[in-house]
């Protein structure tokens, strides 16, 4: 860990800090163990977190923020809207020596984060090594743990307003599924081909699992997944109901009334695991060391490529979280 001794602060008078991720859907979902353990360091301070365009839904329902605020491509506006909160601190997770830059031109006295490839610890004030050979939680709240806070756990968080959970129970009522009927949701889609398992395998094991515990099956898929979800739909002898085009909320809403969630690495399972579904997360491609999520009650199917996977391995990982006693209602 780098350190610049010019400037200290007393964590003890911190009043008002800021948060700055620009991440995708699951990334910014693994900073909200930080989120919860700067909370637990300074229970009375003002939590702001400033994320992406369109990540707001991930964190708007956190009880441990004040505010969420949108990052603005504008650079002057960007900058005038951290100067004008008076921030005494910032926490920047993510290692983008620009980012840095921008809080040292809104006069945010105490900025920690990564270290950043082109500036190194320049304009930190407690810089840490951006170590990638770790869990992405893990590798966030080395940050905090860079001045002395420690979390009480590694597992992120997300939390549902009660619209959102009103639009579930309609769409749930108007489907005319029965309260007493397991959900279960399939995710076949992912930023990349290498990282998707085949639309064969989601939809026998979609029926499978429909057929043993008279389950309703979801499939969930982003606009950008196109025919995706049809096309499983129409290899299926049961009827799955198609969710496509719901904000992060509203998906938030509908996983946490599943029982089971099947995803590939991606959003929606960071989201998944999130409100607390159990969730299998099939990796090929990608690291699960990484990625996956290692709390109870998820799996992890790793196998070194997507195609590895077989239906055996997803369905026994199925029935053996259906048949968990310590699962909660849902």
């Amino acid at each position: 860990m780098s350190k610049q001794p010019s400037k200290q602060i007393d964590l003890n008078q911190v009043r008002r800090l800021l948060i700055l991720r620009m991440g995708p859907l699951g990334e910014t979902l693994l900073t909200t163990p930080v989120v919860r353990a700067l909370r637990r360091r300074f229970p009375e301070a003002y939590i702001a977190y400033m994320v992406a365009p369109g990540r707001e839904d991930l964190v708007s329902e956190n009880p441990n923020l004040d505010e969420v605020i949108t990052y603005s491509v504008s650079i002057p506006k960007l900058i005038y809207e951290m100067a004008k909160r008076s921030f005494q601190m910032v926490v920047i997770l993510q290692p983008t020596f620009r980012l840095v830059m921008h809080t040292f031109l809104s006069r945010i006295p105490f900025r920690i984060g990564f270290e950043t490839n082109s500036g190194k610890g320049r304009l930190l004030h407690v810089a840490v090594p951006n170590n990638i050979d770790q869990h992405e939680t893990t590798r966030y709240l080395d940050v905090v743990r860079g001045i002395g806070i420690e979390p009480d756990s590694e597992e992120p968080e997300m939390f549902v307003n009660p619209s959102a959970q009103g639009w579930a129970d309609d769409l749930l009522t108007g489907a005319g599924i029965s309260p007493d009927q397991p959900l279960i949701g399939l995710n076949p889609g992912s930023g990349s081909e290498s990282r998707r398992w085949s639309k064969a395998g989601f939809a026998q094991v979609g029926d499978q699992l429909h057929e043993k515990y008279n389950a309703q099956i979801f499939i969930t898929a982003g606009d950008a997944e196109g025919s995706l979800p049809h096309d499983i739909a129409d290899l299926m002898s049961c009827s799955p109901v198609i969710l496509t085009g719901i904000t992060p909320m509203q998906l938030g809403a509908i996983l946490q009334k599943c029982h089971l969630y099947i995803s590939n690495d991606t959003g929606p399972m960071h989201m998944s695991t999130a409100v607390r579904t159990p969730t299998i997360a099939l990796f090929g491609a990608s690291n699960p060391l990484q990625w996956g999520p290692h709390w109870h009650p998820h799996t992890i199917i790793a196998r070194a490529s997507m195609e590895e996977i077989t239906i055996e391995d997803v369905l026994e990982a199925a029935n053996l979280s259906l048949s968990r006693p310590d699962l909660k209602e849902r």
